[in-house]
């Protein structure tokens, strides 16, 4: 893998992901929340789906503590362990997972994102003496995890288009 073009797509995405998906931009307001993409998650799922797991921990826990930095709530390491754990379970069964296909970038991503926030938002809230709140934290996650996953598939486009400097084999994925 090439950590510096990786590091690169990922800061991208982070500052697409904070300036572009504010509110009152490109977020969407629901319910009294603002669903917003986790481009980031996004870039390490497309990790996960081509590189060794233990590459894919690091990566995972780089994203996440990088995610982390930027947000405005929650406990600083929290997303990077829920990256990292998540990424490293899916790089350990991608051979099962259609890797190449639109409607596979999108589950795939759906059922990620909405794992990785709804432990986090549940997370957060019971830290922060908010209670539990597990229908909120369910239907935020899953706004955020649609959102993330209408997103994937172009993403996953585009890092395919540039798979060569990536380092990945031209026929890996196939089915």
């Amino acid at each position: 893998m090439r950590w510096l073009l990786v590091a690169a797509i990922s800061y991208v995405c982070l500052v697409v992901e904070t300036a572009a998906f504010r509110p009152g931009a490109l977020a969407i307001e629901v319910d009294g929340h603002w669903a917003r993409p986790d481009l980031v998650l996004a870039v390490g799922l497309f990790v996960a789906f081509f590189f060794e797991p233990a590459e894919v921990f690091v990566a995972g826990w780089c994203l996440g503590l990088a995610s982390d930095l930027v947000s405005v709530a929650g406990r600083l390491g929290l997303k990077a362990l829920l990256f990292s754990a998540v990424l490293a379970a899916v790089s350990l069964i991608r051979t099962d997972l259609p890797r190449t296909r639109i409607w596979g970038h999108f589950a795939t991503a759906l059922v990620v994102v909405f794992a990785v926030h709804l432990a986090w938002y549940v997370t957060t809230r019971l830290v922060g003496g908010a209670g539990l709140w597990l229908g909120r934290s369910a239907e935020e996650s899953f706004l955020d995890a649609f959102y993330t996953a209408v997103l994937a598939p172009y993403l996953f486009w585009g890092l395919l288009a540039i798979r060569v400097p990536l380092r990945i084999a031209v026929g890996s994925g196939r089915e």
